[in-house]
């Protein structure tokens, strides 16, 4: 089992992403049908459909790091759970402010709208924000540990 749980979480975590992207560019040009199910096939809402892989590939990337440091390669020093965390909320974060900008310039309109339909907030601006400033920190936080470890290297 322990042989197929990594490549199964590499899986997870690439498609889970290119799930979420397409959701993402359908929210980017027809934010109306997000409440439509993703096929026939799957009755489910394109946007659940969209936070399932997000969360599913977040996850995954996060329990990639932890021991090898590397979503997709091993690598000699092993990484800690908290720096896996704060690895892929570099990243994460990133990817859903870059989300959100992009929906600002289609439909500007939503930007003040709900970000799901789970909860009524936070709003797509303030998760913008908070998006933007997350990766800032978490990124900042690498750099100051990979200084105090002697190490140029990033996320």
């Amino acid at each position: 089992m322990k042989r197929l749980a990594r490549p199964l979480a590499e899986t997870a975590m690439v498609y889970g992403l290119l799930g979420w992207l397409y959701v993402a560019a359908s929210a980017a040009f027809r934010p109306d049908d997000m409440s439509a199910p993703i096929t026939a096939l799957v009755p489910m809402r394109r946007d659940t459909f969209g936070c399932l892989c997000f969360a599913t590939s977040a996850l995954c990337a996060a329990g990639l790091q932890v021991g090898t440091g590397r979503i997709l390669a091993a690598r000699r020093r092993g990484t800690g759970a908290a720096e896996a965390a704060v690895r892929t909320a570099v990243g994460y974060s990133l990817l859903v402010w870059v989300y959100l900008c992009v929906n600002s310039l289609t439909h500007p309109y939503t930007i003040a709208m709900r970000l799901t339909h789970f909860a009524a907030v936070p709003t797509e601006g303030a998760t913008a924000v908070s998006c933007f400033l997350l990766s800032i920190a978490a990124f900042l936080t690498l750099r100051l540990r990979g200084r105090e470890r002697g190490s140029e290297e990033v996320a």
